[in-house]
């Protein structure tokens, strides 16, 4: 059972890395599929800055949290200046000068 597992765990890890590289999917996705993948950036990332910013230690930190200062400064200079250098030393400054 357990060799059952281990081979099809290498045939699907495997098959995801092969396929995209061969001739048997079309390079180009269908429509709906390249709409619905443009979202999925924004779903996986948002829980994980929303988890880093405002959860420590199992426990929900919203007061006195110099976190959300430096997220809602970068969020602004990431909306302004379109900049991922940018955006990344002002919330680091932030955090540094609290």
């Amino acid at each position: 059972m357990i060799w059952t597992a281990i081979i099809f765990s290498g045939i699907i890890t495997y098959a995801t890395r092969f396929l995209p590289l061969s001739n048997f999917v079309p390079k180009k996705l269908p429509r709906f599929i390249q709409q619905g993948l443009q979202y999925v950036s924004i779903a996986v990332l948002t829980p994980i800055i929303i988890n880093s910013v405002l959860v420590d230690n199992d426990s929900l930190i919203i007061d006195n949290n110099p976190k959300i200062y430096a997220a809602i400064v970068a969020l602004i200079v990431a909306l302004v200046t379109k900049s991922i250098p940018l955006t990344l030393i002002s919330g680091l400054a932030i955090i540094w000068i609290f």
